[in-house]
């Protein structure tokens, strides 16, 4: 049902949510990651589907699953994984994820836990990584720069695969989680801090231009 509806959609898709992909190159289609990225909208697992050509196995609140035609969507096309955020992680919880990752799919989390503002700072969740270092997958930071509107154009911005391999060895504490936390953040937030001065430079070189163009004209 997955690949008959993302088939259909596709070019729907592309019309109503065009997004932009940076960094196509850093992504593998062969490998399964654990793939981490900041919480836009409600569209934001949608784009990453269609983006990534590939069912990603996102975490979500167990809240999404009201209604008969939603918990179809979420359970049998998305393939999305339930979540009790008052209670946290459950051991059947787990195992799920975990059987997701040793089957070669791909593991979707918005660390912070729920959608926030593109300018405000990372908080990562322990379970993120938690899945990471128990699991170890590498991990793919990506960055939604907009909240999705239809017919606006998005940028989705993939960044380079990384492990967090220092913590393999070491007991996953809540200290240790802290700090893989900020490891993965700053992966993150890395990603929009590079964008928006690639942003600058492309604008400040624009300005230049058009000064150096009336200049000659005079």
């Amino acid at each position: 049902m997955f690949w008959f509806l993302y088939y259909m959609l596709l070019l729907p898709s592309k019309m109503f949510m065009p997004v932009k992909v940076i960094g196509k190159k850093n992504y593998n289609k062969k490998q399964n990651y654990v793939i981490v990225c900041n919480h836009r909208s409600a569209f934001d697992p949608i784009i990453m589907n269609f983006k990534f050509k590939k069912r990603i196995r996102f975490i979500a609140k167990k809240e999404l699953w009201k209604g008969k035609e939603k918990s179809y969507l979420y359970d049998n096309i998305l393939g999305c994984i339930a979540i009790d955020r008052e209670n946290g992680l459950t051991l059947s919880t787990t195992k799920i994820v975990f059987d997701i990752l040793k089957n070669n799919e791909c593991l979707g989390i918005f660390p912070e836990g729920t959608r926030k503002d593109a300018e405000t700072n990372i908080e990562v969740k322990d379970g993120a990584c938690l899945f990471a270092i128990k699991s170890k997958k590498p991990v793919l930071p990506c960055f939604i720069v907009k909240k999705q509107k239809l017919f606006r154009k998005n940028i989705l911005i993939i960044g380079e695969p990384f492990e967090l391999s220092e913590f393999y060895d070491k007991k996953l504490d809540k200290e240790c989680l802290s700090q893989a936390g900020e490891v993965l953040a700053n992966k993150i937030m890395s990603l929009k801090e590079n964008y928006y001065k690639d942003l600058d430079e492309k604008q400040l070189k624009k300005k230049k231009h058009k000064l150096s163009k009336t200049i000659n004209k005079e």
